[in-house]
């Protein structure tokens, strides 16, 4: 309700979803005119979390096939602790292990080659690996259960056939466990797309870079929803608040639309 009152408050839904210009206080225009274009946030959204899926899932799926099949039983002691360590750790932790550590990191080796600014640490980069860092364990421990839920008569029908360890892992263990698998990846997306203070941390970005579809954007201050939603909408009156409510909702109807494709698929 309160989201759909900014489509009466001066914003079109066109180009709220078209538009890269998000100034909801108009404090960028001699004329005060705010501007609610949202597509910057929402891309910025979509890619911090798209990457951080794509990065994570192998890994995270070569880690789980490794502790199910292949590790021995004391390291296995070992890594299990730490895994459900990790996935309880605090994301403030982790954004400020970021803040501290990898963005000094990325400024040296790669930011200021590919931008040369004096920020070149902060950024969608940052921000993408974070969330690696955060979505990572979730879906190891997810994984592993899945795993270990296929039957043994699987492995050993597949081994029985002549299959190698490598052939038996890829050909009917991780077939058989897809919708587990799935299940992890879900749960990784969800928890990347609706992260705030690490990525808000990393990222130090006050607005939309000009260069918003080039490799100079990962490399700079840059913004995304929910950073935005942290930031101002404690002080966000009338139109602005009633924006930030509409990117609200957006987050929550992306979620749901993956969690949809993810059970549809996991149906068939």
């Amino acid at each position: 309700y309160n989201a759909f009152h900014v489509l009466s408050s001066g914003a079109s839904f066109g180009s709220f979803f078209t538009s890269t210009t998000w100034d909801p206080t108009g404090s960028n225009t001699d004329a005060g005119t705010p501007s609610f274009g949202a597509l910057g946030l929402i891309l910025g959204s979509i890619i911090v979390t798209l990457f951080s899926v794509l990065i994570a899932t192998p890994l995270a799926f070569g880690m789980a096939l490794f502790f199910t099949e292949m590790c021995p039983r004391w390291l296995e002691t070992i890594l299990q602790p730490l895994i459900e360590v990790f996935t309880g750790m605090p994301s403030v932790v982790i954004g400020f292990l970021g803040l501290v550590i990898l963005v000094p990191f990325l400024d040296k080796t790669i930011g200021r080659a590919v931008s040369g600014g004096a920020t070149a640490g902060y950024g969608w980069g940052a921000a993408i690996l974070v969330l690696v860092i955060m979505i990572l364990p979730t879906i190891i421990s997810v994984s592993i259960d899945a795993l270990r839920a296929v039957p043994d008569s699987v492995r050993e029908a597949s081994l029985a056939l002549g299959s190698t360890r490598w052939q038996m892992m890829s050909r009917a263990i991780i077939p058989a466990a897809t919708t587990g698998l799935a299940t992890a990846v879900v749960l990784g997306m969800a928890r990347a797309i609706g992260e705030t203070l690490a990525v808000a941390l990393v990222l130090q970005g006050k607005g939309i870079p000009k260069n918003l579809l080039s490799l100079e954007a990962f490399f700079q201050p840059n913004v995304v929803i929910t950073q935005q939603i942290a930031i101002n909408f404690g002080e966000a009156q009338g139109a602005e608040r009633d924006a930030y409510f509409m990117l609200a909702f957006i987050l929550l109807i992306v979620s749901f639309l993956v969690i949809c494709v993810s059970r549809n698929r996991a149906s068939r």
